[in-house]
């Protein structure tokens, strides 16, 4: 899933600025332009990055979509080359690149990014040290803490029909470039771990949720229980 992910973002991205105005690409461009310094710093415009999201839910660079915007976006390679390391990390100058291009969508054709939104997938995986959210919670948390968490799988809990209003959002505002999803790592560590979510799910799932709704539930609950139950 993670691969499709990536490929699906790639062209997602270049058939996006394949088809913005001419005059709004111009703008893009503009931002590569020889001795062009704004994006030293990211557009405070532009959505957060990496905002707050629940456990389970991973936030990351799409590593495809650079790709693409480096095939795509005129000049945009060479101010790569300019930039990195002498002036700014890789990271940072990506973060910053697209903050600066969905500030120019946003304030342009706004309905372009609603329609690259509808594209993204809601699954994916993570690999590496920052593979599964759900362990490394997990692992931290005390007994009474943990007794929060199951006591969402109790067999008269109906806390999994919704998700915690509380929670930070699991799928925030983004900007074009980052990816953002429900970690099937994660997901898999958590059902391992909690033998009642498994019969959470198999009693919810399909009869009154689908996959990603559970998930989304499971995880936003499981976040501020473990921020609000005693310490």
């Amino acid at each position: 899933m993670g691969a499709e992910q990536s490929s699906s973002a790639g062209a997602d991205f270049t058939a996006l600025y394949e088809s913005l105005p001419d005059d709004v690409c111009d703008q893009i461009e503009a931002l590569c332009a020889r001795g062009e310094d704004r994006l030293l710093k990211p557009h405070l415009g532009a959505p957060p990055a990496f905002p707050a999201v629940p456990v389970g839910i991973t936030v990351r660079l799409s590593a495809a979509t650079a790709s693409a915007a480096l095939a795509v976006v005129p000049r945009l390679q060479r101010k790569h080359y300019e930039m990195i390391p002498k002036a700014m990390t890789e990271m940072d100058f990506w973060i910053s690149f697209f903050s600066h291009l969905t500030a120019i969508i946003e304030g342009n054709c706004p309905e372009k990014l609603g329609e690259l939104a509808l594209k993204a997938t809601w699954q994916g995986s993570t690999t590496g040290d920052n593979a599964d959210s759900f362990t490394a919670a997990w692992s931290n948390l005390d007994q009474d803490k943990r007794d929060a968490v199951q006591a969402l799988l109790s067999k008269d809990s109906d806390a999994l029909l919704s998700p915690a209003s509380a929670s930070p959002p699991a799928f925030p505002t983004l900007p074009v470039g980052m990816e953002c999803f429900i970690d099937q790592v994660a997901a898999t560590a958590a059902l391992k771990a909690l033998p009642d979510l498994q019969k959470k799910h198999s009693l919810l799932v399909p009869k009154k949720l689908d996959e990603r709704a559970f998930w989304v539930h499971f995880f936003t609950r499981m976040t501020v229980a473990i921020r609000d139950s005693p310490a």
